[in-house]
């Protein structure tokens, strides 16, 4: 998957991009990294600081403690919110149980963003808001 317009319209189906323009999320795609994970593949590893957010384009990811699943995601869903912004370890790991493909946004980048298009901003906090209640 390539094609911006594609990923804008599948960011407005993320609760946390609704909000946003057109403009802003083609500004978040711009500063992403479009990668493939084949199964068994670690997106998110437990042994190293997280510094990405994870968006799932197509496929399906899996956090695991140890060898317990604890959630798994797939398209739309997101993942890495909580230390993107704030790097740090998490207790899990996340793996590819289909072949996944994921907008990787550094952390450093979705700031940029976020300082052009506050409506990112907003979005962001009022998900970590909700996950948090």
């Amino acid at each position: 998957m390539s094609i911006t317009f594609e990923k804008v319209l599948i960011l407005k189906n993320i609760p946390m991009f609704e909000n946003a323009s057109e403009m802003a999320l083609s500004d978040l795609i711009s500063s992403a990294e479009e990668k493939t994970y084949k199964v068994g593949d670690i997106l998110l590893d437990n042994q190293k600081e997280n510094t990405a957010l994870f968006i799932v384009l197509s496929g399906k990811a899996q956090a695991c403690l140890g060898d317990e699943q604890i959630i798994e995601f797939g398209p739309r869903q997101f993942f890495g919110e909580t230390t993107v912004l704030s790097p740090a370890t998490l207790p899990y790991q996340v793996k590819a149980v289909e072949n996944t493909c994921v907008l990787k946004i550094n952390g450093h980048r979705l700031y940029q963003v976020m300082s052009l298009h506050p409506s990112i901003a907003k979005g962001f906090i009022g998900e970590l808001s909700r996950r948090l209640r």
